[in-house]
């Protein structure tokens, strides 16, 4: 499925997609009437895709940098670190070896400090969904390591569900704030997010491997679950344990449309749903890391058993 999202180069991302292209279409027919209405330039326009910085702009902007103080003293930190680092690592073996792994120690706070970066933009569009992206990767890390999945999988797991749902950048608040049910095409809409997600992941390298969580995270290990409707095993294991950790704090706390369920009532719905819409072997886990975290003593291993 991932090689439907690398198809658009030659093209606006979107083009090959039906879904988001009437979604570009819509959109730009709204910018067409702010243009006719006056209230935007005429030379304006709404795109999904923004060219990248020129070379005269990032002259522009590295010049500017300078006069700014809180920005240079975290240049000139990262410089030092970096020329201490390598300044080492011909010295021998063992300091190269050294000054390898704190360049990667480099590279991946970078690397979350970019998830990270993204999903606080998510919850700035959406208020009642505060601490949803970090209370998921806090789950969705400890879940990952009890599944006993590599290494790499636990990165883009854990980066992956800071961005889950980075795409929901892209929805019209009137879908994403709508306090009730959404109609049907606002529901189609609102799916729309993972695709979008996938696309923003896909522009950045560095979270590309991510993209299988943000892509993925609400299928259905039925089959009956979107973008694409995969089921059982297509799904990456990383994305099975997303949507377990997603569903929960989903479930668990106020959103705009309706009142957080207890606790209770959500592990009630995850065992109901293990086998459909969830993981069975990853629900099994889920209920053990639950109940020995908060309910020691419950006898809802017997449900799941």
């Amino acid at each position: 499925m991932k090689e439907e999202i690398k198809k658009h180069h030659s093209k606006k991302s979107y083009e090959s997609d039906p879904a988001l292209k009437d979604l570009a279409f819509t959109l730009q027919d709204k910018s067409y009437k702010l243009r006719k209405e006056g209230i935007i330039d005429s030379d304006s326009s709404l795109t999904f895709e923004k060219s990248y910085l020129t070379n005269d702009e990032i002259s522009r902007f590295a010049k500017a940098a300078g006069n700014l103080p809180k920005l240079k003293l975290d240049h000139r930190n990262s410089l030092k670190k970096i020329a201490q680092t390598f300044s080492k690592a011909f010295s021998s073996q063992a300091c190269y070896e050294e000054a390898n792994g704190q360049v990667q120690e480099i590279l991946i706070e970078s690397f979350f400090q970019t998830a990270k970066a993204l999903a606080v933009a998510v919850e700035t569009r959406d208020p009642y969904t505060g601490g949803h992206s970090d209370r998921v990767f806090q789950i969705a890390t400890i879940l990952g390591k009890r599944c006993n999945i590599s290494t790499t999988e636990q990165l883009y797991l854990e980066a992956g569900a800071l961005l889950h749902d980075v795409g929901k950048i892209g929805i019209r608040d009137g879908v994403l704030l709508k306090p009730g049910p959404l109609t049907d095409s606002e529901y189609q809409e609102m799916q729309l997010h993972s695709i979008i997600g996938a696309h923003m992941v896909e522009k950045l390298n560095c979270l590309h491997g991510c993209i299988d969580v943000v892509l993925f995270h609400h299928e259905r290990i039925d089959g009956y679950g979107y973008p694409y409707g995969i089921k059982g095993n297509e799904i990456p294991i990383i994305a099975r344990i997303t949507s377990i950790a997603d569903a929960y704090d989903a479930m668990t706390t106020n959103r705009v449309y309706r009142k957080a369920l207890s606790h209770e009532h959500a592990i009630e719905e995850i065992i109901r749903n293990s086998g459909t819409q969830f993981d069975p072997e990853i629900v099994r886990i889920f209920i053990q890391w639950w109940e020995e975290t908060f309910q020691k003593d419950t006898d809802k291993k017997q449900k799941i058993a």
